[in-house]
């Protein structure tokens, strides 16, 4: 119930995308490059959690400029064309990066915000989804038809968001988005300081 349920709402937010009206959620994807991701994953579902160990530094989880987790030069640098905004999702702060004008058929848009009071734990225990590492972070993905969510188990009390769509829906076949939105949590993860 709950796979059909989140496969009609990631439809929805397609569909709305499609109409020029999703530029709150998002996230996509057109490129692949190394992100430094571990080869073996593990699957999550309601029933446990079995996330793998950080064997990073803890990661502060206090930004005053929330664009800057990731600057405006290395968002250009991942394929962004339009300036940083600020923004929220569901109660996160943080800053949305761009390619494509809203409502266009091509180009993307990311959320990557900082969680203070959701582990990456507790974001996974209601989800399906995988499990990589970044860095020696471990990561929580859920890859969905055009686009992709990750939690970044960043420290013991919370966590990075990520959560991307894309507009091309001409690279159905061959759905990177979790490859291409992960190069943004892996920026971020390289930009925050240490707790």
């Amino acid at each position: 119930m709950r796979n059909t349920v989140t496969t009609g709402i990631s439809l929805l937010a397609g569909i709305l995308l499609l109409a020029g009206c999703g530029n709150q959620s998002g996230q996509s994807a057109q490129d692949s490059a190394d992100t430094r991701t571990s080869s073996s994953t593990s699957t999550s579902n309601a029933s446990g959690v079995d996330l793998p160990e950080r064997t990073a530094p803890a990661k502060s989880l206090t930004l005053e400029d929330h664009c800057s987790i990731i600057t405006e030069q290395k968002a250009s640098e991942l394929g962004a064309d339009q300036p940083p905004e600020e923004s929220s999702s569901k109660g996160r702060k943080g800053c949305h990066y761009r390619k494509g004008e809203p409502g266009t058929r091509s180009g993307w848009t990311v959320f990557v915000g900082l969680d203070s009071d959701t582990t990456t734990k507790k974001f996974a225990s209601k989800r399906s989804g995988e499990f990589k590492t970044i860095n020696g972070y471990p990561i929580f993905q859920m890859n969905k038809p055009y686009g992709c969510v990750i939690s970044v188990d960043l420290s013991n009390r919370g966590s990075l968001f990520v959560n991307g769509v894309g507009r091309d829906l001409t690279n159905k076949e061959n759905n990177p988005h979790c490859k291409f939105f992960s190069k943004f949590a892996k920026t971020a993860i390289e930009n925050l300081p240490n707790a």
